[in-house]
Protein backbone atom coordinates (compact mmCIF):
# COMPACT_ATOMS: atom_id res chain seq x y z
CA UNK A 1 0.00 0.00 0.00
CA UNK A 2 1.14 3.36 -1.07
CA UNK A 3 1.32 6.07 1.50
CA UNK A 4 -0.01 8.81 1.72
CA UNK A 5 2.24 11.56 3.41
CA UNK A 6 -0.40 14.33 3.62
CA UNK A 7 -3.01 12.42 5.61
CA UNK A 8 -3.66 12.03 9.08
CA UNK A 9 -5.30 8.63 10.69
CA UNK A 10 -7.11 8.61 13.83
CA UNK A 11 -7.62 5.18 15.32
CA UNK A 12 -9.02 4.29 17.87
CA UNK A 13 -10.52 1.20 19.92
CA UNK A 14 -14.19 2.06 20.66
CA UNK A 15 -17.03 0.20 22.55
CA UNK A 16 -18.48 3.60 23.63
CA UNK A 17 -20.03 5.46 21.01
CA UNK A 18 -21.25 8.26 23.08
CA UNK A 19 -18.08 9.24 24.15
CA UNK A 20 -15.90 8.30 21.09
CA UNK A 21 -18.67 10.61 19.13
CA UNK A 22 -17.21 13.47 21.68
CA UNK A 23 -13.64 12.88 21.00
CA UNK A 24 -14.70 12.82 17.24
CA UNK A 25 -16.50 16.51 17.76
CA UNK A 26 -13.07 17.34 19.18
CA UNK A 27 -10.68 15.66 16.55
CA UNK A 28 -12.94 18.10 13.55
CA UNK A 29 -12.05 21.38 15.52
CA UNK A 30 -7.98 20.77 15.71
CA UNK A 31 -6.04 23.02 12.78
CA UNK A 32 -5.19 20.50 10.18
CA UNK A 33 -1.52 21.15 8.89
CA UNK A 34 -1.89 23.30 5.17
CA UNK A 35 -2.20 20.60 2.81
CA UNK A 36 -2.98 17.36 4.81
CA UNK A 37 -6.41 15.45 5.04
CA UNK A 38 -7.58 13.51 7.98
CA UNK A 39 -8.83 10.30 8.37
CA UNK A 40 -11.33 8.90 11.09
CA UNK A 41 -10.45 4.97 11.92
CA UNK A 42 -13.12 3.49 14.82
CA UNK A 43 -12.12 -0.08 15.28
CA UNK A 44 -15.01 -2.16 16.79
CA UNK A 45 -14.41 -5.10 18.50
CA UNK A 46 -11.18 -5.01 18.69
CA UNK A 47 -9.98 -8.40 20.99
CA UNK A 48 -7.44 -6.52 22.38
CA UNK A 49 -5.69 -2.68 22.16
CA UNK A 50 -2.90 -3.99 20.44
CA UNK A 51 -4.86 -6.32 17.85
CA UNK A 52 -6.97 -3.27 17.18
CA UNK A 53 -4.23 -1.05 16.25
CA UNK A 54 -2.33 -3.83 14.50
CA UNK A 55 -5.31 -4.14 12.23
CA UNK A 56 -5.83 -0.12 11.53
CA UNK A 57 -2.14 -0.12 11.40
CA UNK A 58 -2.50 -2.70 8.01
CA UNK A 59 -5.52 -0.80 6.42
CA UNK A 60 -4.61 2.54 6.31
CA UNK A 61 -2.77 4.37 3.36
CA UNK A 62 -1.64 7.35 6.43
CA UNK A 63 1.84 8.43 7.05
CA UNK A 64 0.77 10.03 10.14
CA UNK A 65 -1.16 7.48 12.84
CA UNK A 66 -2.27 8.81 16.15
CA UNK A 67 -3.40 6.24 18.16
CA UNK A 68 -5.62 7.27 21.15
CA UNK A 69 -8.35 6.06 23.54
CA UNK A 70 -11.69 6.99 23.12
CA UNK A 71 -11.95 9.06 26.52
CA UNK A 72 -9.55 11.55 25.09
CA UNK A 73 -10.68 15.20 24.02
CA UNK A 74 -7.93 17.12 22.29
CA UNK A 75 -8.26 20.92 23.24
CA UNK A 76 -4.98 22.00 22.28
CA UNK A 77 -5.69 23.16 18.43
CA UNK A 78 -2.57 23.24 17.57
CA UNK A 79 -1.50 19.74 17.87
CA UNK A 80 -1.17 18.62 14.30
CA UNK A 81 0.93 21.51 13.12
CA UNK A 82 3.44 20.68 16.40
CA UNK A 83 2.94 17.11 15.77
CA UNK A 84 4.21 17.15 12.16
CA UNK A 85 6.84 19.97 12.90
CA UNK A 86 8.60 17.96 15.26
CA UNK A 87 8.41 14.68 12.76
CA UNK A 88 9.67 17.13 9.94
CA UNK A 89 12.99 18.28 12.17
CA UNK A 90 13.92 15.01 13.67
CA UNK A 91 13.33 12.03 11.28
CA UNK A 92 14.70 9.73 13.72
CA UNK A 93 11.50 10.47 15.76
CA UNK A 94 9.34 7.35 15.34
CA UNK A 95 6.75 8.15 18.62
CA UNK A 96 5.33 10.99 19.68
CA UNK A 97 2.88 11.19 22.70
CA UNK A 98 1.69 14.01 25.79
CA UNK A 99 2.94 11.59 28.73
CA UNK A 100 5.98 9.45 30.03
CA UNK A 101 9.10 9.17 31.63
CA UNK A 102 12.90 9.14 31.01
CA UNK A 103 13.61 5.88 32.72
CA UNK A 104 11.28 2.87 32.85
CA UNK A 105 11.38 1.56 36.08
CA UNK A 106 12.72 -2.37 36.71
CA UNK A 107 9.15 -3.19 37.36
CA UNK A 108 7.59 -1.90 34.13
CA UNK A 109 5.55 1.27 36.03
CA UNK A 110 6.25 4.18 34.05
CA UNK A 111 4.34 6.66 36.29
CA UNK A 112 6.65 5.39 39.36
CA UNK A 113 9.40 6.60 37.40
CA UNK A 114 11.31 9.77 39.36
CA UNK A 115 11.75 11.44 35.57
CA UNK A 116 7.96 12.15 34.52
CA UNK A 117 7.05 14.55 32.18
CA UNK A 118 3.67 16.21 30.70
CA UNK A 119 0.24 17.16 31.86
CA UNK A 120 -3.08 16.78 30.64
CA UNK A 121 -6.59 17.16 32.67
CA UNK A 122 -8.55 13.88 34.32
CA UNK A 123 -12.06 13.66 34.61
CA UNK A 124 -12.37 11.14 37.21
CA UNK A 125 -16.39 12.00 38.21
CA UNK A 126 -19.10 14.06 36.59
CA UNK A 127 -18.35 17.81 37.01
CA UNK A 128 -15.10 16.82 38.74
CA UNK A 129 -11.54 18.02 36.59
CA UNK A 130 -8.29 17.51 38.22
CA UNK A 131 -5.06 18.34 36.69
CA UNK A 132 -2.28 15.81 36.23
CA UNK A 133 1.20 17.45 36.24
CA UNK A 134 4.22 15.64 36.05
CA UNK A 135 7.14 17.49 34.75
CA UNK A 136 7.60 20.45 32.61
CA UNK A 137 8.53 19.89 29.39
CA UNK A 138 10.98 21.83 28.05
CA UNK A 139 10.28 24.19 24.80
CA UNK A 140 11.97 22.10 22.66
CA UNK A 141 10.62 19.22 24.05
CA UNK A 142 11.46 16.40 25.64
CA UNK A 143 12.97 12.92 24.57
CA UNK A 144 12.03 10.15 26.63
CA UNK A 145 12.06 6.13 27.30
CA UNK A 146 8.40 5.20 27.42
CA UNK A 147 4.95 6.94 26.07
CA UNK A 148 1.62 6.74 27.74
CA UNK A 149 -0.83 5.27 25.54
CA UNK A 150 -3.54 7.79 25.91
CA UNK A 151 -2.25 9.18 22.52
CA UNK A 152 0.56 8.02 20.73
CA UNK A 153 1.48 9.87 17.01
CA UNK A 154 3.51 7.77 14.64
CA UNK A 155 5.81 8.84 11.47
CA UNK A 156 7.08 4.80 10.98
CA UNK A 157 5.26 2.14 11.02
CA UNK A 158 6.11 -0.48 14.08
CA UNK A 159 4.08 -3.79 14.55
CA UNK A 160 1.95 -3.79 17.59
CA UNK A 161 2.73 -7.04 19.59
CA UNK A 162 -0.43 -8.10 19.91
CA UNK A 163 1.38 -11.93 19.83
CA UNK A 164 2.05 -10.64 23.26
CA UNK A 165 -0.39 -8.48 24.65
CA UNK A 166 -3.67 -9.71 24.53
CA UNK A 167 -5.93 -7.39 26.82
CA UNK A 168 -5.62 -3.70 27.19
CA UNK A 169 -2.70 -3.29 29.06
CA UNK A 170 1.49 -2.85 28.28
CA UNK A 171 0.65 -2.18 25.01
CA UNK A 172 1.65 1.32 25.07
CA UNK A 173 5.25 0.65 26.89
CA UNK A 174 5.55 -2.58 24.50
CA UNK A 175 5.10 0.19 21.70
CA UNK A 176 7.54 2.02 22.94
CA UNK A 177 10.21 -0.42 23.59
CA UNK A 178 9.87 -1.91 19.77
CA UNK A 179 10.34 1.96 18.14
CA UNK A 180 13.47 2.06 20.51
CA UNK A 181 14.83 -1.72 19.42
CA UNK A 182 14.60 0.43 15.72
CA UNK A 183 16.50 3.19 17.07
CA UNK A 184 14.27 5.54 17.11
CA UNK A 185 13.65 8.28 19.32
CA UNK A 186 10.27 8.90 21.86
CA UNK A 187 9.60 12.41 22.22
CA UNK A 188 7.10 14.99 23.88
CA UNK A 189 6.12 17.84 22.30
CA UNK A 190 6.40 21.35 24.53
CA UNK A 191 2.62 22.93 24.75
CA UNK A 192 1.97 26.01 26.78
CA UNK A 193 -1.11 24.49 28.52
CA UNK A 194 -2.30 20.58 28.89
CA UNK A 195 -3.27 19.81 25.12
CA UNK A 196 -5.95 17.27 26.42
CA UNK A 197 -9.17 15.84 28.69
CA UNK A 198 -9.27 12.41 29.34
CA UNK A 199 -12.21 11.41 31.21
CA UNK A 200 -11.22 8.30 32.96
CA UNK A 201 -13.99 7.70 34.95
CA UNK A 202 -12.83 5.17 38.34
CA UNK A 203 -10.62 2.81 37.02
CA UNK A 204 -9.06 0.01 39.02
CA UNK A 205 -5.76 -1.72 38.75
CA UNK A 206 -6.48 -5.63 38.02
CA UNK A 207 -5.26 -9.01 37.95
CA UNK A 208 -5.00 -8.49 34.37
CA UNK A 209 -2.76 -5.54 34.58
CA UNK A 210 -0.15 -7.44 36.78
CA UNK A 211 -0.34 -10.57 34.39
CA UNK A 212 0.49 -8.20 31.53
CA UNK A 213 3.23 -6.31 33.48
CA UNK A 214 4.57 -9.63 34.37
CA UNK A 215 4.69 -10.44 30.23
CA UNK A 216 5.84 -6.94 30.33
CA UNK A 217 8.83 -7.34 32.22
CA UNK A 218 9.97 -10.80 30.81
CA UNK A 219 9.92 -9.44 27.55
CA UNK A 220 12.01 -6.17 28.18
CA UNK A 221 13.20 -6.48 31.58
CA UNK A 222 16.83 -6.85 30.63
CA UNK A 223 16.50 -3.65 28.58
CA UNK A 224 15.08 -0.95 30.86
Amino acid sequence: MNEDAKKIAFISCVNDEEMYAECVRYLRHLDMPQGFSAEVVPVRGAPSMAAGYEAARRASSALYKVYMHQDILLTEKSILRRMVEVFHANPAVGLIGLAGCRHIPADGVWWESKECYGSLWHVRHPEAMELMQKRPVPHVGIEVDALDGIFLATQTDVPWREDLFDGWHFYDLSASMEYRRRGLRLMIPYFEKPPCIHETGCKRLDDAWEKTRQIFVAEYGREL
